[in-house]
């Protein structure tokens, strides 16, 4: 069964981006340097923003049913 993004609540959602995230990374051979999360906000169209220890912001959304990102 494919997890719907727009289902997950805001912590399984976030740990959700944080996990494929940081597989870009090690899929890459490069060192995860963030940190843990710090601060998540979610927004109304069920988008979440996470600030990492490092004090670096991203903004992850549903882009046709894939965890997607840029930096804020």
């Amino acid at each position: 069964m494919r997890i719907k993004i727009e289902d997950l609540n805001l912590l399984d959602l976030a740990d959700e981006c944080i996990k494929k995230h940081k597989k870009l990374y090690s899929d890459h051979d490069r060192k995860w340097d963030k940190g843990d999360a710090a601060e998540i906000q979610r927004y109304p169209d069920r988008s979440v923003s996470i600030r990492y220890e490092n004090g670096q912001w991203f903004h992850y959304w549903n882009n046709n049913g894939r965890i997607s990102w840029d930096q804020k």
